[in-house]
């Protein structure tokens, strides 16, 4: 029998698709809490172990390697379970450690991925999600507002590292040589706006962890989940992944998502678009081939000025 403490990262990519090993670990954890059920269900998007309990619960496993991850989504639910969010996100039930690796157990939100249902919404119902989430943002934002030096000291070695490896990123992520080549001439720091004031980040307002539900007919964002990723930075970090995967290349969505998040008309204009782009470029998870992909106008984009203007798009 493997314990969970003996597996390493490189183990835990090769092992991570066993369910049956998963489900008797989960069982053991559901066990010493004393929690009854009938039915487990294993999720099958994310990079951790995650079990529903009865459809009522969540379980979700920290790698011991990843246990940093387990404090922030543990700090971060205590914390925003205590605001008043315009949609739900999970609530703690108890937390664990099993056999060397950490664990949370909280409710489980009813509904539907929006990554499932994303192709089929109407227009209508897609600027009802940019609107709302827009909303959401500013409220997490307004709640989490802190001029702390050290953060401000963290947020700026977390820039200046993410553009050190610029280059090696975005080589990793096939972006063609032609856009590689203008890397270094498009992408400045001093191009960021400072401020003092920085937000908790969460990284995940994306199809991915966004619940939803039907009202009235159409669908509708209800509830957020997975909080494992938040640090602390520039609010317009927050921005890039609502934009890059869903509102691009909709035309409208984007100017309605930054309005509801607060910014004003003029506001939107070519130097907020150069300082998105440059932030997308600069982000942990960037993927601007991908991104490419959604629309022919940005495959065949000679340039980042030009592509700037395509994915961060403010056209009513």
């Amino acid at each position: 029998m493997t314990y969970l403490n003996k597996i390493t990262k490189e183990k835990y990519r090769i092992m991570k698709d066993k369910n049956c090993y998963w489900e008797g670990k989960i069982k053991k954890i559901v066990s010493n809490e004393k929690l009854e059920y009938n039915n487990l269900t294993r999720f099958t998007y994310g990079g951790n172990i995650v079990f529903s309990v009865d459809g009522k619960l969540v379980i979700k496993l920290f790698p011991a390697y990843v246990n940093d991850e387990f404090i922030k989504e543990k700090a971060v639910l205590e914390h925003l379970n205590q605001q008043q969010l315009s949609v739900e996100i999970p609530k703690i039930h108890s937390t664990g450690e099993f056999e060397g690796w950490n664990y949370i157990i909280m409710t489980e939100l009813k509904g539907t991925l929006l990554i499932d249902i994303f192709d089929i919404l109407s227009i209508e119902e897609k600027a009802q999600i940019a609107k709302d989430l827009g909303e959401l943002i500013k409220e997490v934002h307004s709640a989490t507002i802190t001029s702390d030096h050290n953060e401000q000291t963290a947020w700026n070695h977390f820039m200046n590292a993410q553009y050190e490896n610029l280059a090696k990123h975005h080589k990793q992520n096939e972006l063609n040589e032609h856009f590689q080549n203008q890397l270094s001439e498009y992408v400045k720091l001093e191009t960021l706006k400072s401020s003092n004031q920085l937000f908790l980040l969460t990284g995940e307002y994306t199809p991915f962890n966004l619940i939803m539900n039907k009202e009235n007919g159409m669908w509708k964002f209800t509830g957020l989940i997975d909080f494992a990723d938040c640090f602390v930075g520039n609010s317009k970090y927050d921005l890039l992944g609502p934009i890059a995967f869903m509102f691009y290349p909709n035309k409208g969505l984007n100017r309605m998502f930054l309005e509801s998040y607060g910014y004003k008309p003029e506001e939107l204009n070519d130097g907020f678009q150069k300082e998105l782009l440059t932030y997308l470029l600069l982000h942990r998870f960037s993927n601007i081939s991908y991104y490419q992909q959604k629309s022919e106008s940005a495959k065949n984009a000679q340039c980042f000025e030009e592509l700037e203007k395509i994915i961060f798009n403010f056209e009513v």
